[in-house]
């Protein structure tokens, strides 16, 4: 059965407003002008769409009251870029309070996580210095060499206080672990863009690992004499006898040759020297050997040498060999004896020959 109905219904909303009906006005403030229902079929819908229209005394249509929600201002999200802020809401200043107001119930909510977090980080911390304390302690025991001491210490730091860092970030709600996989990728592209420095960083691990010198040795590198200053993951440091800072990085010193000076206890100088054919190789022996009566820096056993290396084109060459206890004075003590045995020579009347031209010249005229 079909229905179609189309019904007019006047009814006052509010009692109050019905009772000043009677004030005189002749009009009622507000009237209901129509409902219509939607014609309906038996096999489709039962019920209609109600449509109700409201009237003022003025004739102007009102809606609902609404919320202003978009005068509040948010300003995580104004930081974040999801609201973009009127010329309305800036020259307003009620916005701005609740905005404040907000942000003011954050930060005093966020106290407590903070204070949590930095005890966190303090057990962290004493967590650190007492594992410090014991590792350092057995391996100082065990006589491993400082620099890998050092380089240990670097290692347990970091791990325990970088764990306690991220479990205080945890603890503040800061997204470390999405942080942290960020840094991997950007970590994973700077590897390749670094790769000397890793491969510096592999041969630092291979040197703290074999350990061909350590701190303190006395090595030449590429003529380069010095002492050991640092040994780090990147590079290794010399003191040369000019007071100079030489720096190599880790992969020169694995491919090139060192001479450690420092791993055997005592030491051979050697001290290239000519004297011309005329002289006596016996004499010269004997002097050189007289100059190091009573000198304590040289070793009796091995007892000091003096032989014959090379006959050259104009001198026999000689090679004085001595041995000391002190790798340190090793180059400034060949320098001291070459000068005394230049001397000795001279008084002793044994020559030392040097390149000399000799020119004739012919009288006949041409």
């Amino acid at each position: 059965m079909w229905f179609v109905g189309h019904f007019v219904i006047l009814a006052q909303l509010m009692s109050p407003l019905a009772a000043g009906t009677g004030s005189g006005s002749g009009a009622d403030p507000l009237t209901v002008v129509k409902v219509a229902s939607a014609t309906t079929q038996p096999t489709t819908q039962s019920a209609g769409a109600l449509e109700i229209t409201l009237k003022t005394e003025s004739g102007a249509t009102t809606q609902p009251a609404e919320t202003k929600a978009d005068d509040k201002i948010d300003i995580v999200r104004v930081i974040e870029g999801k609201q973009i802020l009127t010329a309305d809401q800036l020259l307003k200043f009620g916005p701005w309070i609740g905005a404040l107001t907000e942000l003011a119930w954050e930060v005093i909510s966020f106290i407590p996580k903070l204070i949590v977090a930095i005890f966190i980080f303090f057990i962290f911390w004493c967590i650190y210095r007492a594992v410090r304390k014991v590792v350092r302690g057995a391996m100082k025991k065990a006589g491993v060499d400082e620099s890998i001491r050092d380089m240990l210490m670097g290692i347990i730091k970091w791990t325990i206080l970088g764990f306690g860092l991220i479990v205080c970030c945890n603890q503040m709600g800061i997204p470390i672990v999405a942080m942290l996989t960020g840094v991997s990728i950007i970590g994973l592209a700077v590897g390749f863009a670094a790769q000397e420095t890793l491969a510096n960083f592999i041969a630092g691990v291979v040197i703290f690992w074999d350990r061909p010198f350590k701190l303190g040795d006395w090595v030449e590198v590429d003529s380069t004499f010095g002492q050991v200053l640092r040994i780090t993951f990147r590079s290794t440091r010399l003191l040369n006898l000019d007071g100079e800072t030489i720096v190599f990085p880790n992969t020169h010193m694995l491919a090139n040759k060192v001479a450690n000076h420092s791993t055997h206890p005592i030491n051979r100088v050697n001290i290239a020297i000519g004297i011309a054919y005329k002289s006596s190789i016996d004499e010269a022996r004997s002097t050189l050997l007289g100059l190091i009566n009573n000198d304590s820096r040289i070793c009796a056993d091995p007892p000091p040498q003096v032989v014959v290396n090379e006959c050259g084109d104009s001198s026999v060459n000689l090679l004085f060999r001595f041995w000391i206890k002190d790798e340190a004075i090793e180059r400034s003590i060949r320098y001291e004896y070459l000068e005394k045995a230049k001397n000795a020579f001279d008084q002793n009347g044994i020559e030392i020959p040097f390149p000399h031209m000799q020119l004739l010249v012919d009288k006949n005229a041409a």
